[in-house]
């Protein structure tokens, strides 16, 4: 049995990670009834400019974000089934939490939440898997 795999085309621009950084990913897949989105950083979905701030900042911008791909591809931020999140210091997890509970006040999906270094010098990243 073979899994169907299909490569979603990024909604706008600056979604586009390999036309704008050179890295190689896609920013979401569709398998198994499920959306798989790649780590998500705060960037400009037009230019894909690197949008560096503060714990809220970038994790507003990354929800924003989230909810162009997920709703671009018929799915949405309530469809959430799991969130891996990397916080690049882990004394930032209540300001995350905040965040968090904006975005996914109701049923919130499972979640785990890392302190990493991350790239570049992010403050935060999402890694998201959604019901397509």
């Amino acid at each position: 049995m073979t899994l169907h795999r299909e490569v979603l085309e990024p909604p706008m621009p600056g979604f586009d990670m390999r036309k704008e950084y050179g890295h190689h990913q896609s920013v979401a897949i569709r398998a198994g009834g499920l959306i798989y989105i790649s780590g998500l950083l705060p960037i400009n979905p037009e230019t894909g400019e690197r949008e560096h701030g503060t714990v809220t900042s970038e994790t507003k911008r990354i929800f924003e974000n989230l909810k162009i791909l997920l709703e671009a591809n018929g799915s949405s931020l309530d469809r959430i089934v799991q969130i891996h999140a990397m916080i690049y210091d882990r004394i930032e997890y209540d300001v995350l939490n905040r965040m968090y509970r904006n975005y996914v006040p109701h049923m919130p999906p499972a979640r785990t939440v890392w302190s990493v270094q991350l790239e570049a010098g992010f403050k935060v990243q999402l890694d998201v898997v959604a019901a397509a």
